[in-house]
């Protein structure tokens, strides 16, 4: 298993997946009307990066059905960052997370 072994989609999806936990854009908007307390939270670096890993990791599963001797690995790998970019959505728009949960 080297870096060199995976398709340049695996390897953007792997990239996009790290980076929506390292860089990070957000608001957070807090009120309080008669007594009534709201809260909204985004993150836009998580949100952007989580819909870059879906769409890398998307296209690379689907290239990775072509491979013979690193199908496996690849189509792994682009599984992972599937389910990462779905968790950085949900962080991105607050649901998962956050100063508001």
């Amino acid at each position: 298993m080297s870096w060199s072994s995976l398709t340049g989609q695996t390897k953007a999806a792997v990239i996009f997946a790290i980076l929506g936990f390292v860089v990070s854009f957000s608001t957070t908007n807090t009120s309080s009307i008669n007594g009534v307390y709201s809260c909204s939270y985004m993150n836009f670096g998580a949100l952007i990066f989580g819909v870059l890993a879906l769409i890398a990791g998307g296209i690379g599963l689907a290239g990775a059905r072509d491979l013979s001797d690193t199908k496996g690995l690849n189509m792994g790998l682009c599984a992972v960052a599937l389910l990462i970019g779905a968790l950085h959505i949900g962080r991105g728009l607050g649901m998962v997370g956050g100063p508001c949960g």
